[in-house]
């Protein structure tokens, strides 16, 4: 959904630890003290980044947010230093910025998993590993996928035609698997099929009776042999978000008794051996182990019927689904796990032979098509915070000698409170501050009373959550309290086209500053994009316990800048994105870091111009051009030129704001 971004990819001369330090924007960070580690643990733990951080993200010493995709000591870098490097060539922020890195090594990590699983029950077959390309079909993504290949016999899935297209020009692994998934006409069929014909491992995953005999038809046409698997509609499901997904009203697969009317038609048809991959999918995300041992216990089962009439079946096709931890609880939590990658890895192998011996059958090569766990660590977006909105309790609140009694109720409230009184002042302030709005409304209260009312009830919420003792509020108390009075902090991107899923389904995504993590007091806040819609705002936040509803975040002053960090993004958000209120795709540049802490930028793109957002909605730059001059092209005086001038220079710029 993004248009094609301008300018040509780079490679650039490594960045060295000593030039990174050398910095001018880094000099606050390089001459920050070494603190003790009490202080960087509690930094740690409030960020809970250790949790979610996969050993690819933590903080250093001085307060710094640092990646490590190669996980060996003495390769962390400062993400700051890599965003300094960005600037320092040009591009501002928002940045996407890509660590292929991450996602190789995770490619590698699953499959490691995998064979330390067959080995540890002495499976006989194999695991390989697919890409499922809706989950970040952007090219330098698909292209560092597909150069795991050779390794690990990785291949790829595609679920439309413009994903078959794509595959189809990837130099895979002769092995590799090509799966094509989802709803088919005889166009894709006969596409697919002409790929197998030129050498490509294709396999055509049926989701419905019509298209096994789709797949025959054309087949027979073209002269080729075809690889068909069936998408089974198991009555096991998922758990989390995405339950719905699977269970027996899940939108794709074939039924027990559509399955068992596609073997007798392949069988009339003489094309039995064509029977290759059996195929299951319970939902992306799922959270809790228990789920995905009763569908591979079902899956493996059928499996195990369908070979015994069509025995050139080979392939398990366990789907996707494996979950990632963006909260970092480790609990059946939409948004975290109850298991680990090799948990996993143990229990499909481990039930799959299982089964498989229970039923006297040869156990099936596996295949799995983890995209989200994937791909999620390797991208982080970066944002500039660029104002705060909400009160400054610092500043006094101007009361008239006239004032009405709710505000000097309040104002006495203020005065009054303390910890062993904090719930019995609060509802009174509750109450004072209900009977001053509706009071207004009537009339009875002038414009500057109602001010000074709500800045009062403000502070006395704000000061409340300070100083509640603990032990006698409940935690949601404090957290009313704190989410009531919690400033937002506008930062310079949009919701919809580089986190869409947090607009959408609510999704958390781990997020922090990338320096002065160390900064103490920090302001609890929530953050709001640039858009101009109230939906564009991030409201749920990874805390040491779980979700919360703000973010601890330093003071923003123009003396210490920060940039904020989303991470683990790199699954579904580049492709879901749009483009609400025309903000369009951020500059973005994929990051290459040595054994000793160097890096180089390999890919630097810049982001959406404004004539390009417009573009895809219908608006050429030449058409705005020509509309422009007929409107105001008669006009050849000074401020005229500077008119046009000042419009063409904007619609060439980026969508987001200057800073």
């Amino acid at each position: 959904m993004n248009p094609p971004v301008a300018g040509t990819p780079a490679s650039t001369p490594p960045v060295s630890p000593a030039q990174a330090s050398a910095s001018s924007d880094r000099t606050a960070i390089v001459s920050a003290p070494i603190v003790s580690d009490k202080k960087r643990q509690e930094a740690l733990a409030r960020y809970n980044v250790n949790e979610w951080g996969g050993g690819y993200f933590t903080m250093d010493d001085g307060g710094c947010a640092t990646v490590n995709p190669l996980q060996r000591p003495g390769a962390a870098v400062r993400l700051a230093d890599i965003v300094d490097e960005v600037k320092r060539r040009g591009f501002r922020s928002p940045f996407l910025l890509r660590f292929p890195q991450i996602l190789k090594h995770r490619v590698t990590r699953l499959h490691d998993a995998f064979a330390a699983a067959i080995r540890e029950f002495d499976y006989p077959k194999h695991y390989q590993g697919v890409l499922p390309v809706k989950v970040n079909q952007q090219r330098v993504v698909v292209e560092a996928a597909v150069e795991q290949s050779g390794r690990h016999r990785y291949g790829l899935e595609v679920g439309s035609k413009g994903e078959l297209a794509l595959a189809l020009t990837m130099t895979i692994h002769p092995e590799a698997l090509l799966l094509c998934n989802g709803f088919k006409d005889r166009d894709f069929i006969e596409l697919a099929l002409r790929g197998q014909a030129a050498g490509s491992r294709v396999v055509l995953i049926s989701e419905t009776i019509h298209e096994v005999r789709d797949i025959i038809t054309v087949a027979r046409d073209i002269g080729v042999k075809p690889q068909i698997g069936f998408r089974v509609r198991l009555h096991s499901s998922g758990v989390g978000k995405w339950e719905e997904s699977g269970g027996s009203h899940a939108k794709f697969g074939l039924t027990t008794a559509e399955i068992l009317e596609a073997l007798d038609y392949l069988q009339a048809e003489g094309r039995m051996d064509s029977v290759s991959l059996i195929h299951f999918h319970i939902g992306s995300q799922i959270c809790d182990i228990r789920a995905w041992k009763e569908a591979i216990k079902e899956a493996t089962r059928m499996f195990c019927h369908i070979k015994r009439r069509a025995p050139s079946l080979e392939f398990l096709d366990m789907g996707g689904g494996l979950a990632v931890d963006y909260d970092g609880t480790s609990t059946a939590t939409d948004w975290s796990l109850n298991y680990t990658l090799e948990e996993y890895c143990r229990d499909a192998v481990y039930n799959v032979k299982t089964v498989c011996e229970q039923e006297e059958v040869e156990p099936p090569v596996l295949v799995s098509e983890s995209g989200r766990a994937v791909l999620a660590y390797h991208a982080v977006t970066v944002v500039t915070p660029l104002k705060v909105i909400g009160r400054d309790s610092s500043r006094p609140v101007h009361i008239a000698k006239d004032a009405c009694h709710q505000v000097k109720e309040l104002k006495s409230t203020l005065d009054e409170l303390r910890k062993n009184n904090c719930r019995e002042l609060i509802n009174d302030a509750r109450s004072l501050h209900a009977e001053l709005i509706s009071s207004f409304k009537l009339g009875f209260v002038t414009l500057e009373d109602r001010a000074a009312g709500e800045a009062l009830f403000h502070d006395i919420c704000s000061r409340a959550a300070q100083i509640w003792d603990r032990e006698d509020a409940a935690e949601k108390e404090i957290a009313d309290l704190v989410e009531m009075t919690a400033p937002r902090f506008i930062c310079n991107f949009s919701i919809f086209q580089s986190v869409p899923d947090t607009w959408a389904f609510r999704q958390v995504f781990p997020m922090m500053p990338l320096t002065r993590l160390l900064d103490d007091p920090v302001t609890e806040a929530t953050i709001g994009d640039i858009t101009c819609d109230s939906d564009g705002r991030i409201d749920d936040f990874v805390g040491c316990a779980g979700i919360k509803r703000t973010l601890p975040l330093p003071t923003l002053n123009t003396d210490e800048p920060f940039h904020l960090g989303l991470f683990l993004v790199g699954a579904y958000q580049d492709t879901l994105g749009d483009f609400h209120n025309l903000f369009g795709a951020a500059n973005e540049a994929s990051i290459i870091i040595d054994d000793d802490g160097s890096f180089s930028i390999i890919n630097q793109y810049r982001g959406t111009t404004v004539a390009e957002a417009m573009e895809v909605f219908g608006y050429p730059l030449s058409l705005l051009r020509a509309r422009f001059d007929e409107r105001w092209g008669g006009d050849d005086s000074l401020e005229a030129v500077r008119y046009r001038d000042c419009f063409m220079r904007i619609v060439s710029s980026g969508t987001y704001l200057k800073r």
